[in-house]
């Protein structure tokens, strides 16, 4: 027994003499004096976690590689290194000091191979860690979308959320950069706050807004409801126990100096869900004409507990705050190219210009045009039954020919269907299929055409 309890010890000792040596205080790096990460990098250093190189340097802009993660994972959790394992990979043989280290991590699940590679000498990616400590520290998967570029369809999409929930990794500018080679500060740091609750970041922050009639977070759902006198109100429900709150009744919304014959909820109000607001679309101007429909519109915003509603973009001339949607810590919506929409019959395709603005969350101020493109002119309906019972009328601040999702805005017109990135700024089309509506799920954009059939696209 103690022959084999030093076999594995030479085995970490050896490993870590691959790695830089232990032999420095983190005080003592000439190189992390001034890092943001040096706190965190002197924590793992008095622990004996990770250490400096024989110049008295750090180093804390180099790459970890997989081997070396699996090391570091390894001393600050005390995980006991796996004995007589029949396991075999590839390109990692059984008298290599790193074997055991990874036979142990591949058998508790926190870092896999592919076909029996392990892949021992690779660069580790930001998604990888995410995923390594997620499974190392058994923390839950997250379905919320956190940063801009992570989709759903990411491999590692809920490992990546997953850990930004639990303030251990951050972005810059609302991006992961998932793909991107962790140096050894940033596992540092990330290790250092998945091991010490005082370490972490202050706090959690999304990038990413939800958008619906009905949005979900955090185990409640919010929604508009309609009571029997047709008054509607802002419901805030807990999935679990089924409990009730009113966040906002309409009756109680403030009529501002802009506002003229308002309608601020509705049966088909979107609401905008975004960390902890909701963001709020309504009618600041009803209709002026029956074939019309509404003719501006604004946006309101209260706290997820029902606190603080602000009314925050009042018009600048006439403007059409439409298809609004939060992305990136900015506020983006559409305006009519100078025309007013007008109720047409759901049979008829008429196309027109819309413009894609972005502005501060606080209000219209430096306001940026990022996109002009054509959309068909078609809105869902709203069932006016408290003035006139037997009116059906567009609403109109939704385009049904313009979707949301995550990181994409989806439109179609009388030229086809197109796809526009809010990365890299680049239109795509996808298809020439004349719309009706459109649905998404994670991998597919369902498009309805105007004989009522579904096609499914890929995203």
């Amino acid at each position: 027994m103690k022959n084999k309890f030093t076999a594995a010890g030479m085995a970490l000792l050896l490993v870590f003499a691959a790695l830089p040596i232990q032999a420095q205080a983190a005080a003592q790096f000439s190189d992390v004096k001034t890092h943001w990460a040096k706190n965190e990098i002197k924590y793992l250093s008095d622990r004996n976690i990770i250490g400096g190189y024989p110049d008295g340097t750090f180093k804390p802009n180099e790459p970890i590689t997989r081997a070396q993660a699996s090391a570091m994972l390894i001393k600050a959790l005390n995980i006991p290194l796996t004995e007589n394992t029949s396991v075999q990979f590839k390109d990692v043989a059984k008298n290599s000091p790193y074997y055991q280290i990874l036979a142990t991590v591949n058998e508790k699940g926190v870092l896999r191979g592919d076909n029996g590679y392990m892949r021992p000498g690779e660069k580790t990616s930001r998604a990888q860690m995410a995923a390594i400590l997620r499974r190392a520290f058994d923390l839950p998967l997250d379905k919320q979308a956190t940063f801009i570029d992570v989709t759903p369809a990411h491999w590692a999409y809920q490992d990546i959320n997953g850990i930004a929930k639990q303030r251990i990794a951050g972005g810059s500018d609302g991006k992961y950069m998932p793909s991107n080679s962790v140096t050894r500060a940033q596992f540092s740091a990330f290790l250092v706050r998945a091991l010490d609750d005082k370490m972490k970041l202050s706090k959690y922050h999304s990038y990413v807004s939800t958008k619906g009639k009905t949005v979900e977070q955090e185990g409640f759902i919010y929604f508009t409801e309609r009571d029997t006198e047709h008054r509607y109100s802002v419901m805030k429900e807990n999935k679990e126990t089924g409990k009730r709150e009113v966040l906002l009744r309409d009756v109680e919304v403030p009529r501002s100096d802009w506002d003229y014959d308002p309608r601020f909820l509705h049966d088909n109000t979107r609401l905008v869900l975004y960390n902890d607001e909701l963001y709020i679309p309504y009618w600041s101007g009803a209709f002026a004409e029956a074939d019309e429909v509404p003719y501006a519109f604004d946006v309101m915003k209260i706290k997820t507990d029902g606190q603080e509603l602000v009314k925050i973009m009042e018009p600048s001339g006439r403007v059409m705050l439409r298809n609004l949607f939060i992305w990136n810590d900015r506020i983006y919506f559409t305006d009519t190219d100078g025309w007013s929409p007008r109720a047409v019959s759901p049979d008829e395709f008429e196309d027109g210009t819309l413009v894609l603005y972005s502005t501060p969350l606080g209000g219209l101020g430096n306001k940026r045009k990022e996109l002009v493109f054509d959309a068909r002119v078609t809105f869902d309906h709203y069932d006016e039954k408290l003035n006139q019972p037997n009116l059906n009328r567009e609403a109109g601040g939704e385009n049904l020919s313009v979707l949301y999702d995550h990181s994409t805005i989806y439109y179609f017109n009388k030229k086809g269907v197109f796809k526009y990135n809010l990365l890299d700024k680049k239109t795509s089309k996808l298809s020439t299929i004349l719309g009706k509506r459109m649905e998404v799920t994670e991998t597919q954009l369902i498009v309805t055409d105007v004989k009522g059939k579904k096609h499914s696209l890929k995203k």
